[in-house]
């Protein structure tokens, strides 16, 4: 059978399926809940019949922190060390749920806790990636959450990001980094809108996006998941970051009976949104275009705007501006315009405080306004981020 875009789950080997909060838990009229046994028994019931066709399946999922408010029995806002411990108690709950399910199957889930290092940091990448291929090969199921416990980013309303921000981003990076075929975010909602459903009965569902620069235009996308961190934007954000690495990504609602169902028809799905992938990056522009952190920003001028996506240039210090956060030379830093848009994600040259320092200036300057390094030696470099080491979306449509 041809290959169609309406067939990644027949076609895909390896896929990754995020749950959020919504699906994950069962809210109650205090918006506490417990533990979805009855839905998610037949998620789980359809990733065993994926690992017996010869598929492999990743689960990212949310809910730790949902359940351990509930065994603690707290409510109201929590405090961020509040929001850890529920984290702390949740995770233990969350995977005996994981696993009661599972081995009705005869598999075994893996609980992997992870930090923005994990993936910010290629040694870590490179190891946590190994683990996570040798728990594959021996039929176990991954299960994959942000370690609340120590890491805050994602529990804190606002931060600079240094942190995964949700777990649909953390399920983009899983889905990119490991090789997936496909991403499956199951939320509360049935798919991608021109405006939030919930609040406006005229919102139509969106059942493919090929391109996000045309078809973004028509979507509101604003609002947020009563119980989870992450709105639709951000599955958007996650989606278009999947498909730079040539992953296709499924958006559907997680509450229906047998979610997977539409993507194992070979007619297109009645229900979702499919996106389809824009690019196949390499391994090492896939690490910087999706660090899962980036360490700060860079910010350019105009006329290094247009050199960087239309000419496909490095960026030199002579189109540099301003620059925000703390970083060190081989950091992956994110580019942004003067408005705050982000054009895409390089590894530096320079440290933030050497780039403060030579900011502005004709690149044959640099030596001379950085002088000599301990060695002896004067900054052989040109460019502050070279075109090897540099993401820019807009020349992956997206």
């Amino acid at each position: 059978m041809s290959a169609t875009p309406y067939q990644p789950l027949r076609q895909a080997k390896r896929v990754v399926i995020k749950l959020g909060t919504q699906v994950v838990i069962e809210l109650g009229p205090d918006q506490q809940g417990r533990f979805a046994a009855e839905r998610l028994a037949g998620l789980t019931a359809q990733c065993a019949q994926l690992v017996a066709q010869g598929k492999e399946v990743i689960l990212v999922s949310s809910g730790a922190v949902g359940l351990g408010r509930m065994a603690l029995k707290l409510s109201g806002s929590l405090t961020l060390n509040e929001k850890q411990a529920c984290a702390a108690v949740g995770q233990s709950l969350l995977m005996d749920a994981y696993r009661a399910l599972f081995a009705q199957s005869g598999l075994t889930p893996a609980q992997v806790l992870l930090t923005a290092t994990d993936f910010a940091d290629r040694k870590h990448y490179l190891n946590l990636q190994q683990t996570l291929e040798t728990l594959l090969k021996l039929k176990a199921i991954p299960i994959i959450n942000e370690n609340d416990t120590t890491s805050t980013m994602e529990l804190q309303e606002e931060s600079y990001t240094k942190g995964f921000g949700d777990n649909d981003m953390l399920s983009a990076l899983v889905a990119s980094k490991l090789d997936a075929d496909l991403l499956v975010i199951l939320t509360n909602v049935d798919g991608i809108y021109t405006d939030n459903p919930l609040t406006n009965p005229k919102a139509q569902r969106i059942a493919l996006i090929e391109n996000f620069q045309d078809d973004l235009q028509r979507i509101d996308a604003s609002g947020q998941s009563l119980l989870g961190r992450g709105g639709m934007s951000s599955k958007l954000e996650a989606a278009r970051m999947a498909s730079l690495s040539g992953v296709h990504t499924f958006i559907t609602s997680g509450l229906q009976a047998g979610p997977l169902s539409p993507l194992m028809e070979t007619q297109p799905p009645t229900v979702g949104t499919l996106v389809l992938p824009q690019a196949n990056l390499s391994g090492k522009k896939r690490w910087i275009g999706m660090a899962s952190g980036y360490h700060g920003a860079i910010v350019v001028n105009a006329g290094a705007r247009k050199a960087l996506v239309e000419k496909q240039a490095s960026l030199l210090p002579v189109g540099i501006v301003a620059v925000a956060g703390d970083f060190l030379a081989q950091q992956v830093v994110r580019i942004q315009d003067e408005a705050g848009v982000e054009l895409g994600r390089g590894l530096t040259h320079f440290s933030s405080d050497e780039i403060e320092r030579i900011k502005g200036l004709p690149s044959d300057q640099i030596a001379t306004r950085l002088g000599f390094d301990a060695m002896g030696k004067a900054c052989e470099h040109q460019e502050v981020i070279h075109r090897d080491n540099l993401v820019i979306f807009e020349e992956y449509g997206v």
